[in-house]
């Protein structure tokens, strides 16, 4: 693992954006390769799985766009809150 550029306001926004209101945004600051940013859009352990595919979905959508724009790779995952706090990435 390697470290991560900081997060752009603006990328910030965007997820912000694409992801429900109750989901908890959190720029990590490792990379599993060669990502440039690494997102985890943390939502409560009630979402179902389908659910959690549909916004992450979403949010991936935005990012592809950002990242086609600006020569960039962002990964951006969704998990449940109780796995975000297992992975001690909080």
């Amino acid at each position: 693992m390697h470290s991560t550029k900081p997060l752009p306001h603006d990328l910030l926004t965007l997820v912000q954006k694409a992801a429900p209101p109750e989901a908890h945004i959190v720029p990590l600051e490792w990379a599993y390769e060669a990502e440039d940013y690494n997102i985890a859009i943390v939502m409560p352990d009630t979402i179902t799985p389908e659910e959690a595919h549909q916004v992450q979905d979403r949010v991936i959508d935005a990012v592809m766009d950002w990242d086609a724009a600006h020569d960039t790779y962002t990964l951006a995952m969704v998990w449940r809150q109780h796995e975000m706090d297992r992975a001690g990435a909080r």
